[in-house]
């Protein structure tokens, strides 16, 4: 059932089962598990059915670190929160990104691949994909990228690929798909306008007893519960446990200061290097690839290990033009530049431009970008600022730092390694641009928004804040959902395995005793 804080009486006190606060993604996913059954639920949502601009502003925060970070346009507060904002693209994790790495400090999680299997299937129907077509080869001769790089497909290969998929816009806004099972609920309620300004510890300080709500018309009231849990994203998630200082002096849940810390993203860096192939040019048309999914290709989990690098993923685009070819802007632009007239084609220059209409061309020059997953760092966090937001609640104050020396090792190894397989080969080469060897490449902002890591999982409460089955370590009722668990990033978009995870805790939650 639908409700609204502001048609609710000041200042009361409401009682339920569970409280789930957020309505996106890992908010939604968690009480699906939960509809239709004889727990009384309630869900927490900061905004309306669709974003508002005044609600919108509760986002707004400090950067302080090098890197920028869009803290207010990177997160929306309605109901279907950020499944409204994501392209769909899907993947799931690999089984070693579960895995603990000798050269990656605070890597490894509590569980395993094979605890999500059965989750990421069930998340692959709610979001209208296939959960097999992860796992088989077909993608070297139907998307684009895989015929372009066919030859890679061999034993002992130095690369890999990653199968993405993409969910449609009707099946990943969870907000329109889910709107209707979640209004006409007989157990769950959701109450817009409702934001989080307060976890209410009992006396004792080990249970939530409840949470303070507010709107910005000045209504307030009180939810109590049984249970609670936080899926308002990984900027959120620590921000609402770093507020609530009531009994803790550093927050909620972080005795070991780990609340807010190891803040993760999927940064791409540009300007890496120029690919050119040996091979034929030639024009893929549309009904040679399939658009609904895609691959990325990253070095193989064995060469990983070996060369000590963390998960990358190389995006090859054509150059567009001369403005992009940096071949012919260090210095060389004129004695170039006769050399583009003398080997011009008019012909071959009408094929291409006829292969835009009906294909994509695979070019001999390319563009090569590689997204990084990050290392988990205790420098990259998010503390409280010293400004309050309208509703009284401390603002977010990120700290991102640049990249560090393993990130930029990863960069510098994976395109070797990538000019290495071109020439076992024989298929084409690599030349490094100007700007990554004076570092120019490496300085980085957010375009992705993929938020993770401030309240990671671990196995114990020295290196994290929740444990395998997401519950606060120093808390006997609160549970945490979404990304903000996650203890390393991986490379793939976060989504697909948020639901996951959530499906997860959700069928936990139904289980037990309360």
């Amino acid at each position: 059932m639908f409700k609204d804080l502001k048609d609710i009486s000041f200042e009361s006190t409401l009682t339920y089962d569970i409280c789930i606060v957020g309505t996106g993604p890992a908010g939604i996913s968690v009480a699906k598990q939960l509809l239709d059954t004889d727990r009384r639920i309630v869900m927490l949502e900061s905004g309306g059915i669709l974003p508002e601009l005044e609600y919108q502003k509760l986002n707004k925060g400090e950067n302080s670190g090098p890197s920028f970070l869009s803290l207010d346009a990177s997160r929306v507060r309605c109901f279907g929160g950020a499944s409204k904002l994501w392209a769909g693209h899907c993947s799931p994790f690999k089984s070693d990104d579960f895995d603990k790495k000798s050269f990656i400090p605070l890597s490894g999680w509590p569980i395993s691949l094979d605890d999500l299997k059965i989750y990421y299937k069930d998340a692959a129907k709610m979001l209208g994909i296939s959960y097999k077509k992860f796992y088989n080869k077909d993608f070297f001769q139907d998307t684009f990228d895989g015929i372009s790089f066919k030859e890679f497909n061999r034993d002992n290969s130095l690369l890999s690929g990653n199968v993405f998929q993409v969910s449609n816009l009707k099946n990943r806004d969870f907000g329109e798909k889910y709107k209707a099972d979640f209004k006409s609920s007989v157990n769950t309620d959701i109450i817009f306008h409702s934001t989080v300004t307060e976890l209410n510890l009992n006396s004792e300080g080990k249970d939530i007893q409840s949470v303070s709500i507010a709107d910005l018309g000045g209504n307030k009231a009180v939810i109590k519960a049984k249970i609670f849990v936080l899926a308002c994203g990984a900027l959120e998630n620590p921000r609402i446990l770093l507020a609530s200082k009531e009994y803790f002096k550093n927050g909620i849940g972080n005795g070991s200061g780990f609340v807010g810390s190891c803040f993760m993203s999927h940064p791409g860096i540009g300007n890496v290097s120029e690919l050119h192939k040996t091979t034929p040019e030639e024009c893929i048309s549309k009904d040679k690839y399939k658009t609904d999914y895609f691959v990325r290709f990253e070095m193989s989990s064995q060469e990983r290990s070996k060369q000590k690098v963390l998960r990358h993923s190389f995006s090859m685009k054509p150059y567009l033009g001369l403005a992009n070819r940096s071949t012919y802007i260090s210095g060389r632009v004129f004695s170039e530049f006769g050399k583009l007239i003398e080997n011009f084609n008019f012909f071959s220059s009408v094929k291409k431009t006829t292969c835009r209409v009906d294909g994509k061309y695979l070019s001999r020059l390319m563009d090569l970008t590689v997204g990084l997953e990050q290392q988990p760092r205790l420098s990259n966090n998010l503390r409280l600022h010293t400004t309050n937001d309208d509703l009284g609640v401390p603002k977010i104050n990120i700290y991102w730092d640049d990249i560090s020396k393993i990130e930029k090792d990863t960069i510098i190894k994976s395109v070797k390694t990538i000019a290495r397989e071109l020439g076992i080969l024989n298929i084409g080469r690599i030349k490094f641009k100007s700007e990554l060897l004076t570092g120019e490449s490496y300085k980085i902002n957010d375009p992705v928004n993929h938020h993770i890591g401030t309240t990671r999982m671990s196995n114990n409460s020295e290196t994290g804040v929740v444990d395998k089955n997401c519950k606060v370590f120093e808390i006997s009722n609160l549970y945490i959902a979404g990304s903000s668990v996650f203890a390393t990033s991986s490379i793939v978009n976060p989504t697909y395995t948020i639901i996951a995870m959530s499906l997860k805790l959700g069928e936990y939650l139904k289980n037990i005793k309360i």
